[in-house]
């Protein structure tokens, strides 16, 4: 497959909350989600796509700097106070100072001065995600009819779209009791990482109906590109912010935290039932973006463009495979740092803390209630983490100490302190335990 040239494609990226990868094409909740996998199967799916952090704006922030949270200063929530440094470039911005037209529906979770960066924006948007106009059924109409007097215009668009589901509190319906029975005889299996109790059982079951929500929003979207008849004008990408919002998923670095769906189809281009195996991390989609849209990409990027990936599929040879994702603030304080490769997921912890460091509505949720003896939640960390993810895909056994993998070990960590280097991350000076307002000198672009 060949880019066009000469045109530039419209570009929708749409993004869903808490998510992370349940949904049809990987493998859960495939009942609930007809649009998204009809999506997959017109394109390609990256089954090995990760983010840069496990929390909201901080992940959201690389989405749309190409940047990672620590060097773009998105180190906490956007709703606690935390902002980008307001020198960095975002998507939006770059693509309308080079002839794009951007336009914003739904959930954006970033400080409000960011906001400038759209050529337009619903009157009710949200940076706190309070506003109905997140929700997958109000943005995915209000965005579909957008779309529908997009049509016409003169120059191409990048429409980003935000979708609440599926944070908590869930979506759920007059189904629920019957998804719920469903997964009670194992139709639709819990994640293994959480205990098939009932309380888990009930709450998976209103999980899967806000996955049902969001795959309409996308289904309303799509539609309209298709009406419209500019489908294949336009590159289309669908993805999450981070892993869902359970125990030992949202809010960590293991695989259910920051292992996320990623989605694109650009037909003509991308061609249909394409998996790519690749490793590639949300801080690749705004270079990814630019290079289809054959705008040069800025130097501050830490991203790298999977454009060729899109194409071409795993032949294409992109870089080193490697993703690296960090946590430093959610609600409280818990500076981590990571690296994945195919064989390996190596994490170093910089505070002693409980094994998991919980968001309050998954503390307070009735499967966390159901955990309360679980030693997997109050245990200690180990200040290292080494995971062999082919062999022990839920990360239950730490190698970090086993002396025949010591040579990986400190190779690991030598490679993540390099890029904590070359990031220009704080964390390599001690404790960031200044407040959201007092982070000016922390790093950066400055």
């Amino acid at each position: 497959m060949k880019k066009q040239s000469g045109k530039r494609p419209n570009i929708v990226l749409m993004v869903s909350h808490d998510l992370g990868c349940h949904i049809g094409p990987y493998g859960n909740a495939s009942a609930q989600s007809p649009h998204l996998n009809d999506f997959a199967a017109q394109g390609i799916r990256l089954d090995r796509h990760f983010v840069t952090s496990p929390g909201c704006s901080q992940s959201r922030s690389s989405l749309v700097t190409g940047r990672y949270p620590h060097a773009n200063g998105q180190f906490g929530l956007a709703n606690w106070g935390w902002k980008l440094f307001e020198d960095e470039v975002l998507l939006p911005s770059v693509l309308s100072s080079n002839g794009y037209h951007s336009r914003l529906f739904g959930v954006w979770h970033l400080h409000k001065w960011t906001l400038g960066s759209f050529d337009e924006i619903s009157d009710d948007v949200s940076t706190l995600d309070t506003s109905p106009e997140g929700f997958a059924d109000v943005a995915g109409t209000r965005a579909a009819e957008w779309i529908a007097g997009a049509a016409s215009m003169e120059k191409p668009f990048y429409l980003h779209v935000g979708f609440w589901e599926v944070h908590r509190p869930f979506c759920g319906t007059e189904e629920q009791a019957r998804v719920a029975d469903a997964l009670a005889r194992g139709e639709l299996p819990v994640p293994s990482y959480l205990p098939s109790t009932e309380p888990t059982l009930r709450e998976m079951a209103e999980l899967h109906q806000s996955v049902g929500l969001v795959d309409r929003g996308v289904g309303k979207i799509l539609h309209a590109l298709d009406q419209a008849g500019i489908a294949e004008d336009t590159l289309v990408i669908f993805t999450a912010d981070h892993g869902l919002p359970f125990p030992r998923a949202k809010g960590t670095l293991y695989d259910p935290g920051i292992h996320v769906a990623c989605l694109a189809r650009w037909p003509g281009q991308i061609a249909p039932n394409t998996v790519s195996q690749r490793l590639s991390s949300n801080v690749d989609i705004m270079p990814t973006l630019l290079d289809a849209a054959s705008i040069p990409v800025p130097t501050t990027i830490q991203g790298q463009s999977r454009l060729g990936v899109m194409l071409n599929g795993d032949a294409a040879s992109d870089g080193e495979e490697l993703v690296f994702a960090e946590k430093t603030y959610h609600e409280h304080y818990d500076p981590i740092r990571c690296l994945r490769t195919p064989q390996f997921k190596y994490i170093q912890n910089f505070e002693e803390r409980p094994k998991l460091v919980l968001p309050t509505d998954i503390y307070l949720s009735p499967t966390r209630v159901s955990m309360a003896d679980d030693e997997n939640l109050w245990g200690r960390r180990d200040a290292e983490e080494l995971y062999d993810v082919q062999a022990d895909p839920g990360e239950r056994e730490n190698l970090a100490q086993v002396p025949e993998l010591q040579t990986i070990r400190n190779g690991f960590r030598d490679r993540l302190r390099e890029w904590m280097f070359e990031t220009n991350d704080p964390l390599l000076k001690g404790p960031i335990l200044r407040g959201p307002d007092q982070i000016a000198d922390l790093g950066g672009r400055h």
